[in-house]
């Protein structure tokens, strides 16, 4: 009995011991704990990616749109506007094919007005009746606008070339086309295209004909499905 009580006190008085010899628990956490500003080393090397999938997929996607332009570089004697009739087909997220048809209207301004008015004379320059247009686009990079936490524009920054036939007061006339802007997608079904666009024709004169551009800024709403 003596033997076994000595045997529980020899036991009781090493683990007072052990524990005596312990740092706290506090001081013990503290030594393995990371600076604030520092990760692991072992996630610190590792490279990390972040990728989000579209959230309009535009892959075989058809888009048609109605738009309006006003011309910006037109003769001084004309105001022209147009209004545009597009569709576009998306062959995937980066690359598409589009066509356009134009109808275009020309008011004279106030220059042309006075020459009108005062010498009875119409201005004798050529002008843009309707256009049509065959353009492949690339969507450069895809990005979003936040508002809000719970409000997000998705667009495209885009750029288009390609070619047309300008019908003229004075005949048909070929032209190279280039259009830039942005696309932004409204929800699953819309959009909404602003952007620059300039024609590159020769226009004909009474004697020859001289290298024009007619840019245009332009803005189309369209319907995806």
């Amino acid at each position: 009995m003596k033997l076994n009580l000595l045997l529980i006190a020899s036991t009781l008085a090493l683990s007072f011991s052990a524990l005596a010899s312990e740092a706290p628990l506090e001081e013990q956490l503290k030594a393995v704990e990371l600076p604030g500003n520092q990760a692991p080393t072992s996630v610190s090397k590792e490279k990390l990616y972040v990728y989000q999938t579209r959230y309009l997929p535009l892959r075989h996607k058809s888009e048609v749109s109605l738009g309006f332009g006003q011309n910006l570089t037109g003769p001084s004697f004309f105001t022209t506007r147009q209004f545009e009739v597009g569709y576009r087909f998306h062959l995937n997220d980066t690359w598409s094919l589009g066509f356009e048809q134009s109808f275009v209207s020309n008011d004279l301004t106030s220059d042309g007005q006075r020459l009108f008015t005062q010498d009875h004379i119409v201005p004798d320059m050529a002008y843009a009746r309707q256009r049509s247009e065959l353009t492949a686009g690339y969507n450069v990079f895809y990005g979003k606008l936040r508002f809000s936490a719970d409000s997000v524009l998705y667009f495209d920054q885009y750029i288009a070339l390609g070619g047309g036939i300008m019908m003229m007061n004075t005949g048909n006339l070929g032209a190279a086309v280039g259009d830039v802007g942005f696309a932004f997608w409204l929800g699953q079904w819309g959009s909404a295209r602003i952007g620059f666009k300039d024609y590159f024709f020769n226009e004909p004169s009474r004697s020859s004909s001289f290298p024009s551009n007619n840019l245009h800024a332009h803005l189309d709403l369209g319907y995806i499905f």
